[in-house]
């Protein structure tokens, strides 16, 4: 498990409060998000969504991409999936176990936890890219 969705999880998982231990992990990983591009401005799914954008980065709006050269078709795949993936765990994951009172079992909070761990890993893998001071992107 990364060491930042189990660092917060841990406390509310071991109390049994499942739910509570995803919604404290997915927290984490939208701060992560925030500390790395430095956006506190906009709502998570939008912040997900913009970030892993395939728009190049403004200088209000730095992007996050999985590294590699733009034309290997393992780094595209990547890229393409994160802009995917990142914003529909926010919607599939964090925001049901947010907004609701139901608790998961077990095993579905340990599936959760381990997509949150995955998502983690890989947005800890991504470099960030800035716009340039002529408003184009750097890397």
């Amino acid at each position: 498990m990364h060491p930042l969705v189990w660092g917060a999880a841990r406390a509310m998982w071991r109390d049994g409060h499942y739910r509570q231990a995803v919604v404290g992990a997915a927290e984490a990983l939208v701060s992560q998000l925030k500390a790395r591009t430095g956006r506190n401005n906009v709502a998570e799914t939008s912040l997900w969504q913009q970030t892993f954008s395939a728009q190049p980065p403004t200088a209000e709006q730095p992007r996050l991409r999985w590294p590699g050269p733009s034309d290997d078709r393992t780094t595209k795949s990547m890229n393409e999936g994160l802009r995917l993936l990142t914003s529909a765990v926010q919607l599939t994951i964090r925001n049901p176990a947010t907004h609701s009172s139901d608790q998961l079992t077990l095993i579905e909070a340990s599936e959760r936890l381990a997509v949150l761990s995955l998502m983690a890993r890989w947005v800890e893998n991504c470099e960030l890219e800035q716009a340039d001071e002529d408003g184009g992107g750097s890397d």
